[in-house]
Order: structure tokens, then C-alpha cells, then sequence
């Protein structure tokens, strides 16, 4: 199925808490002129997430971000327009992948991160919520406000590939080799060649439909502070363009997350204009690859 269009859904919350700290990053993305780079190449729309304020607690607010989002990115779909989610907090993934449960089932997930965000209340220390996103999407944790979100269907570990890889617990480690799910690693003592190595690790896996979640800290640290959890090994700039503009070509992309982006940090509006760049080389990318037929109708 080839999307008409680009919903740009903004969801510039942390822990439901409107424009603190990486929620503020999709704002700062907007500013950089994001949408602009997307209207270039397909039909825009928009879609705010409002405020949630009237919840309980971080946790809270963070599910009714999650349920409003995943309501949004139904409603996207529906109208056969491609969901781009700039986000503050990761758990932006978990509401996509509810979103696209009816459209679907079988979805692949590509995870760019330099964190695998797998852990549950059990297993956290710093009870930072957002490292368990990927956790909450799998179904190991939070399942009963899970089973709130509309759409939400724990999706299979293995269906998850996970690229630039670095800052994981060896307890962790051990949960990612014992379900066998594959992963492109960063390391801060050799050269990786990210795109390359994510592109034949897709060629093998054959995702099909795939969302792709990209957090910022992916990116390497020499290239500004993404946000608090900055880490050596990742990608520099030329990989993030070029698995960008890759990914489309080994995946039918349904959905695309932007999250975890402090942009108040050293560097921040370095990071804004990598950001708005790999935006644009995967929109780019979708309409090459027939994945987007911009219908100027729209």
C-alpha cells in the first residue's frame, strides 16, 4: 500500500509533561522547519496531541499520551496518509505500533537506538519510564495500562531489529540473545558501517511492514548531547542519512517516530539540523521507492 500523504503528529511531551526537556525537541524540530522539508515532497497535514494535564502522575499522563497517540495514528492510516510522530519520549512507538495492529498484524519494527529501552519495573534502577518502552510494546510490563491503549497487541520480541545498539545491561544482553533478535551494535573502539550492515541484516529478515523508531541518541556524542543519556560508538551524521534513505528500500515503512531530543543541550541545534536532514532523505526515500505517491488532490 503506498501512502497519498505525510500527518505530521506532534506529541511534544516527556512523561506527559508539555515542553520538558525532550519534549521539547519536536517543537525545536518544527522551528528548524521539519514540515517545510516534508511539504516538498508530499501533501502535509497535522495533528496535535493536547494536553494531559487532568491525569495522574507521570505515569498517568504518559499512557493518555500513548492512547491519544495511537488514536492518531489510526485516524492517519485511515486516510492513507503516512504517520511522521516527532516525539519527546519513546513510548511514542508503543501507541504507532497499536495504531497499525488493524492495518498490520504483522508489523516489523526497526529500532535505532543506543539503548534497547526492554526494561520493566522489575528490572529498572533509575526509574526513568521511557527506557521501557520497547518493554510495554513486546508485552513484558505495564500490561494493564497497556491493555488500555487502544489497538495495543504485544508484538512478537523477534519481530524487532535494533540498530546502534551500545549502552545495554549484560542482564539485557541476555535477553536479547536468548529470544534471537538481531542487532547492528555500535562500539566506540572500531568502525561500523551502519548502513551496510542494517542493510543485510534486513535482506535476511524479510520484515515486510515495518515502523521505524528513531531516538536521536543514536547518534554519536561527539556530534552534540542528544540528551541526558549521551553515549560514544554511534552513528555520525553520514549514517544516519544513509540508513534513512536505506530503510525504504528493504521495508514497506508504515510510520516513522523522531523522539529523544533535548534540544536545551550542548549542540542542540546541530542535532535539530541532522534531524530535519534524515527526515528528509526518508521522505524522500519513501516517494523513490513507491512507497509514497504524493496526490497533490489531498
Amino acid at each position: 500500500m503506498a501512502y497519498s500523504s505525510i500527518t505530521i503528529i506532534s506529541v511534544p511531551y516527556h512523561v506527559g509533561m508539555y515542553g520538558e526537556r525532550v519534549g521539547e525537541g519536536p517543537l525545536r524540530l518544527l522551528r528548524h522547519g521539519l514540515d517545510q522539508q516534508v511539504a516538498k515532497i508530499a501533501p502535509t497535514h497535522y495533528s496535535d496531541i493536547s494536553h494531559v494535564d487532568d491525569f495522574e502522575g507521570e505515569i498517568g499522563k504518559t499512557f493518555e499520551v500513548i492512547r491519544r497517540v495511537s488514536k492518531a495514528v489510526s485516524q492517519a492510516v485511515a486516510a492513507n496518509s503516512f504517520p511522521l510522530i516527532l516525539a519527546g519520549n519513546c513510548n511514542a512507538s508503543v501507541a504507532a505500533a497499536a495504531g497499525l495492529s488493524s492495518s498490520h498484524p504483522d508489523l516489523g519494527v526497526i529500532w535505532l537506538d543506543a539503548h534497547d529501552d526492554l526494561e520493566t519495573p522489575s528490572t529498572h534502577e533509575n526509574g526513568y519510564l521511557d527506557g521501557m518502552a520497547a518493554s510495554i510494546m513486546t508485552g513484558s510490563s505495564w500490561h494493564k495500562l497497556a491493555s488500555t491503549v487502544p489497538g495495543h497487541v504485544p508484538l512478537a520480541l523477534k519481530n524487532v531489529v535494533y540498530g546502534g545498539l551500545r549502552v545495554v545491561a549484560s542482564d539485557q544482553q541476555r535477553v536479547i540473545q536468548e529470544a534471537g533478535v538481531d542487532a547492528v551494535w555500535g562500539s566506540a573502539t572500531k568502525m561500523v558501517d551502519f548502513e551496510a550492515e542494517l542493510c543485510a541484516l534486513l535482506q535476511r529478515r524479510k520484515l515486510g511492514s515495518a515502523h521505524v523508531h528513531l531516538d536521536l541518541d543514536v547518534l554519536d556524542e561527539s556530534l552534540g548531547r542528544v540528551n541526558e543519556y549521551p553515549s560514544a560508538g554511534g552513528f555520525l551524521a553520514e549514517d544516519l542519512k544513509k540508513v534513512m534513505a536505506m530503510i525504504p528500500t528493504q521495508v514497506q515503512p508504515t510510520s516513522l517516530v523522531i523522539c529523544g531530543f533535548n534540544p536545551r543541550l550542548e549542540g542542540g541545534n546541530t542535532i535539530a539540523r541532522l534531524a530535519v536532514e534524515a527526515a528528509r532523505c526518508f521522505v524522500s526515500s519513501l516517494e523513490k521507492n513507491g512507497h509514497l505517491v504524493p496526490n497533490l488532490g489531498n
